[in-house]
């Protein structure tokens, strides 16, 4: 029976990989983390214990190990709050520089991940508001905080109508070997406190063309979000459904299934600077049940909106 890990070879084929595994396994640190998750895993304060350092520099050293998929971190629920427990998820790593196979070189996919806080236009109806990783933004349940530069901060956004607009770079499109625009983000309705049968029916835009209205089933609680801070109540929302909009050359997909037949080039992403990106809901809906919008330190998906461009 297999391990279930994964073996990684590296040479001048992918210069961009090779580089990102270098640089991973290129502090002592890391590496004496790497020694110490061989035999089993161990939690963030486990390991900061053992090396002498500090909790937040763990976390740092082992983002680094996460993006490389060395390790795995998970949330795991524990008394005071989820822990984060990492563990290897690399079986072997080979480094054959000169191995060359002399093939066309592969984009590797590039991703930037947009902090929900992050929009640059908004317009929404009361109750709505926004909170950080600390405290609410502004006045709770009104749109005061939605206008403040401190909107940048926001872990979770509700609101019961209107929409949020995001304006995302598009240099990673301006080549033709793009295979997909991916775009995934946790969601769920917006109700008084939360009510797992409140069903909303949420819209997604590109370029101010609506691609698709999805309906989710509920504001969900109940069950304590993964990643939500130790403060926010449990009478409060606590997480959402992570869906996903796919564009491609053939046309647009949610959640794998085709939903329209606007391509990457009918919806001109590649085009000037940037694209936008906008989910709302509408008043005039079957179902105008708002929505609320998770950030990475919320729900049970440690992502913000996440942009993914894959390449052929």
């Amino acid at each position: 029976m297999g391990s279930g890990k994964q073996s990684f070879n590296y040479n001048l084929d992918n210069i961009e990989q090779t580089c990102q595994m270098a640089k991973a396994l290129s502090s002592p640190i890391r590496l004496e983390i790497l020694k110490l998750l061989i035999d089993k895993s161990m939690t963030m304060g486990e390991l900061a214990q053992i090396l002498y350092v500090s909790v937040s520099s763990v976390s740092m050293h082992t983002k680094v190990l996460q993006d490389a998929e060395l390790i795995t971190i998970t949330p795991k629920p524990g008394k005071h709050g989820a822990q984060k427990v990492c563990g290897i998820k690399a079986d072997k790593v080979v480094f054959d520089l000169f191995g060359v196979s002399g093939s066309v070189t592969k984009r590797s996919a590039k991703v930037m991940n947009i902090s929900v806080g992050n929009y640059s236009e908004a317009e929404v109806n009361d109750p709505c508001g926004l909170v950080s990783i600390e405290d609410y933004v502004d006045i709770e349940d009104t749109r005061y905080g939605f206008y403040d530069p401190a909107h940048i901060d926001a872990q979770l956004i509700w609101f019961t109508s209107g929409y949020l607009k995001y304006h995302i770079s598009n240099k990673y499109l301006a080549v033709k070997e793009v295979k997909s625009l991916n775009i995934s983000f946790e969601v769920c309705a917006e109700a008084p406190g939360y009510n797992n049968t409140w069903p909303s029916d949420i819209y997604l835009k590109i370029n101010d063309v609506l691609l698709h209205t999805f309906r989710v089933s509920g504001d969900y609680g109940g069950i304590r979000g993964i990643n939500n801070p130790d403060w926010w109540s449990d009478s409060n929302t606590q997480y959402g459904e992570l869906k996903m909009l796919s564009i491609t050359k053939s046309g647009t997909f949610f959640n794998g299934k085709l939903i329209s037949k606007r391509n990457i080039k009918s919806l001109k992403v590649s085009e000037n600077y940037y694209f936008t990106f906008e989910i709302g809901v509408d008043k005039d809906s079957e179902c105008p049940g708002g929505l609320n919008l998770f950030g990475g330190k919320f729900g049970n998906y440690a992502q913000d909106i996440r942009v993914e461009v894959q390449y052929n």
